[in-house]
C-alpha cells in the first residue's frame, strides 16, 4: 500500500537508536515546540518512553552462574556474566509524533545544520513528504528487539524472520476498548519486525489501546504473552487520540 511505502523509504535511512529503560518524561515538550526543535534526549525520549511508544525488558535470574551445570561450556558464557535480559521497544509508527521523531533523529544524525541550501531542500521535501503520509484505515505499530546476550539475539532474529501471517493470526492483536483487531501483514528487518492492523473505530479518550503478541522461550527467558497497554487521553494531539 501507498502509505507503507512510503513509510519503508524514509526509515530505511534512519539509524536505530539504542533502547534505554523507561525515563521520566519532562513536561509535554511535543506541545510546547515544533519537532525540528527537539533536543536529541527529547527525540530518543519519543521514541522509547513517550505516550506513543513504550520499552519493556524481559529477564530471567541465572541460576546456572552457582549451579556447575555447565562449568564447560563456553557457548553460555556471556549470559553466566550478567543477568539475561530482553528488551522490546514498541512504537506506533502510524502516529504523526514519531514519524516527526524519526525524521528528527535523521536530522540531527546527519548533522542538518551543516548542509548546503541544496543539501536541506532536499532532506526538508523527503521529510514532507512522509510526514504528509495519513493512515486512515490502518495502525502500524514497530517492534525493536535487544539483549545482552549474543545468542540470544540470533535466535530472535530466525524467530522473527520465521513467522507470518499464518502464524501470527492468534496471537497478535490490537485490542482498542471493545474490539480486537486482527493482524493485516506483518514484515520484518534485522531486529525490527512490524505489526499493521485495521483502523479501530468509535473509541471513547478515556479507553486503553494495547498491543498483544507471543514472546518467545528463549533459554532461560521463557514464553511469554506480551500486553502492552497505551492509554488514549495521553496520546492526544489538538484534542484527539493520535495513533
Amino acid at each position: 500500500m501507498p502509505a507503507k511505502r512510503a513509510l519503508y523509504q524514509f526509515t530505511s535511512l534512519v539509524l536505530v537508536v539504542s533502547l534505554v529503560g523507561p525515563v521520566a518524561l519532562a513536561a509535554d515538550f511535543w506541545i510546547e515546540k515544533a519537532y525540528d526543535h527537539w533536543s536529541a534526549k527529547e527525540t530518543d525520549r519519543m521514541l522509547e518512553e513517550s505516550p506513543w511508544a513504550t520499552t519493556l525488558s524481559l529477564g530471567s535470574v541465572q541460576t546456572d552462574i552457582t549451579s556447575g551445570d555447565r562449568p564447560t561450556n563456553t557457548k553460555y558464557r556471556g549470559e553466566m556474566e550478567t543477568n539475561p535480559t530482553i528488551s522490546y521497544t514498541l512504537q506506533f509508527r502510524s502516529a504523526e509524533p514519531i514519524r516527526e521523531a524519526q525524521v528528527r533523529s535523521f536530522q540531527l544524525k546527519s548533522h542538518y545544520d551543516a548542509m548546503s541550501a541544496d543539501q536541506k531542500a532536499a532532506f526538508d521535501a523527503n521529510a514532507s513528504k512522509f510526514l504528509a503520509v495519513k493512515f486512515p484505515d490502518h495502525v502500524v505499530v514497530a517492534v525493536t528487539f535487544k539483549t545482552n546476550v549474543q545468542d540470544y539475539e540470533g535466535v530472535l532474529r530466525a524467530y522473527w524472520g520465521r513467522q507470518n501471517l499464518a502464524t501470527l493470526a492468534m496471537s497478535t492483536f490490537l485490542d482498542a476498548g471493545k474490539q480486537r483487531l486482527s493482524l493485516l501483514e506483518y514484515s520484518v528487518k534485522e531486529n525490527t519486525f512490524q505489526f499493521t492492523f485495521p483502523r479501530p473505530q468509535q473509541l471513547n479518550s478515556n479507553e486503553k489501546i494495547a498491543v498483544e503478541f507471543i514472546h518467545p522461550k528463549v533459554n532461560v527467558i521463557g514464553q511469554q504473552r506480551i500486553l502492552q497497554e497505551f492509554n488514549l487521553k495521553k496520546m492526544q494531539v489538538n484534542g484527539q487520540p493520535v495513533f
